[in-house]
């Protein structure tokens, strides 16, 4: 018979710990990063600064079309027959045509949609992987470029605020502010500022859909690993 305070139940003690640790480092990220993959496709479209048309390529419950219309929540883009509108869509032309997008439905209205039938979105770009780039958000992107204007509405869930790390400065452009500099000129500093600031820092946690797959994996290994050292060994 083996006493409580035994080696052999230390040692079971100890590998259940590692084994559980090993777990929550595995799947919290995933956890975090669902918002991010609540849908995502192909940009197939640009209409203007913040509006554009996604080919679906994973939908959730609010998607309902395979082509979808997209309007950016919070930001707000010149009009296209204005002097900076073709300006804006060029831009968000350049940057997403073509390209897999990251989706944040809004879920403050039962649809997800204003009242045009527009999907309002939180949009993140894709990683080198594939994966959902946490920040920045290409919202925020835009805004920080010279090419839109911060304007939170309160009918949806999101808050531009938390679009920033706290690191960053709290620049918050007004509503039909005109940048003081030419956007071109502005565009590579931010770029590499919001590269450095915050795309390095986060890419360890944006992992997508090979994360989900290796937590499952590792999920079922521990379950296993788990299940041997408490079975009895038979005498």
């Amino acid at each position: 018979m083996i006493s409580s305070n035994s080696p052999c139940d230390f040692g079971v003690a100890v590998k259940f710990a590692c084994l559980l640790l090993l777990c929550l480092l595995t799947i919290m990220p995933a956890i975090g990063l669902a918002s991010l993959d609540e849908a995502y496709g192909i940009v197939t479209n640009v209409v203007d600064g913040d509006t554009f048309d996604v080919t679906m390529e994973k939908a959730s419950e609010k998607v309902a079309y395979r082509v979808e219309r997209v309007r950016l929540a919070d930001v707000d883009s010149p009009e296209m027959d204005s002097e900076k509108g073709p300006d804006a869509r060029d831009f968000t032309y350049a940057v997403l045509m073509n390209k897999r997008v990251f989706l944040d439905i809004d879920d403050l209205s039962e649809t997800g949609r204003d009242s045009y039938g527009r999907l309002i979105c939180v949009a993140y770009l894709s990683g080198f992987y594939g994966q959902p780039i946490a920040a920045p958000n290409f919202n925020r992107l835009l805004v920080d470029s010279g090419f839109a204007s911060l304007d939170n509405f309160t009918n949806n869930e999101f808050d531009p605020r938390n679009w920033r790390s706290e690191s960053a400065p709290q620049i918050v452009p007004q509503i039909g502010a005109q940048p003081k500099s030419d956007p071109l000129q502005k565009l590579g500093s931010d770029l590499q500022k919001n590269f450095t600031d915050d795309l390095l820092p986060k890419l360890s946690q944006s992992a997508g859909r090979e994360l989900d797959r290796a937590a499952a994996e590792s999920w079922k290994w521990i379950k296993n690993q788990i299940n041997a050292s408490t079975t009895p060994t038979p005498v």
